[in-house]
């Protein structure tokens, strides 16, 4: 194992079997089918997973399920105490386009059982985001409203991000485009403002780390984009050499191979706010960068 003070937290990055991988989200295809063809075209592994101390996949659920697919035996991963304050459970929300009214989604709600009723203002519906875990809710410009589902149709986390997903592929039958966006961008003080005629925020439900937990060690997994993770340090650019997670040795000596070959490495520590390959990271972020450079 690779381990380095940083802070109040460890870095810890250590080889680990990819048959001991709890995944907790759905996949895309078409990510999927692109790191498939990376994967057995490139030479290197960019990033480990982030996953917490009993192997639940944190980040990096579609390098975890390739690495399944592929048949790979080892995978490089970070380990963290998930729980700790500083590690921060984010979401997804979705941005709807070409949606003229609330009356459509509205009424696929009510189709699907479920209720839509408008609250005072954001701060509102955060709070009754946060106090009912498996309920969401629109933002339409400042008009907001809560969406709650009847028990027999959401009773756990799985089944709210499951029917949000139902009402998402129904949206986009009817011609409306849905984009993932960040919780935090929506929560900026601008955004409201910005928003174009047609334009439409569901707020997905506000789930916990007991829930993520939990679904993954029961074998459910979520619908994909359900959670974002804020988890310092957040480690970069190990360029790892994939090829030797095929390779028939022991879980000891490709550990002993990994932690070698990191500490060959100097080691950056860079704060929040980086844009690293097109990607914002809100928590710190170490980057490896090999002795030459």
């Amino acid at each position: 194992m690779f381990c380095r003070k940083i802070g109040s937290l460890d870095l810890k990055l250590e080889v680990v079997p990819v048959e001991s991988l709890l995944l907790h989200e759905k996949t895309f295809p078409r990510i999927v089918e692109r790191l498939i063809l990376e994967f057995k075209n490139w030479a290197n592994l960019q990033n480990p997973i982030i996953v917490d101390e009993k192997n639940v996949v944190l980040d990096g659920n579609h390098r975890a399920f390739v690495f399944k697919k592929l048949k790979f035996k080892y995978i490089p991963v970070c380990k963290t105490d998930y729980f700790h304050e500083n590690v921060k459970l984010r979401y997804w929300f979705r941005l709807l386009q070409r949606i003229d009214s609330v009356d459509l989604l509205r009424r696929i709600v009510e189709d699907m059982n479920g209720t839509v009723q408008e609250v005072r203002d954001s701060e509102t519906l955060k709070k009754i985001l946060q106090n009912n875990h498996l309920s969401c809710g629109i933002q339409r410009g400042s008009v907001y409203a809560v969406i709650r589902f009847s028990e027999d149709v959401v009773n756990d986390a799985v089944s709210a991000y499951n029917v949000l997903e139902r009402l998402q592929d129904t949206l986009m039958q009817k011609g409306i485009t849905v984009k993932y966006i960040s919780d935090h961008r929506v929560h900026e003080p601008r955004f409201c403002s910005e928003l174009e005629y047609g334009e439409m925020v569901i707020w997905t439900p506000h789930i916990t780390k007991e829930m993520v937990i939990d679904a993954a060690k029961s074998g459910k997994v979520f619908a994909p984009r359900t959670t974002r993770h804020l988890i310092p340090p957040r480690p970069l650019n190990v360029n790892v050499p994939t090829g030797w997670f095929k390779e028939d040795i022991s879980l000891e000596e490709i550990n002993m191979r990994f932690s070698k070959f990191l500490e060959g490495k100097h080691l950056r520590r860079f704060g929040p706010g980086q844009l690293i390959d097109g990607r914002y990271y809100g928590e710190e972020v170490c980057i490896f960068f090999d002795r030459t450079e």
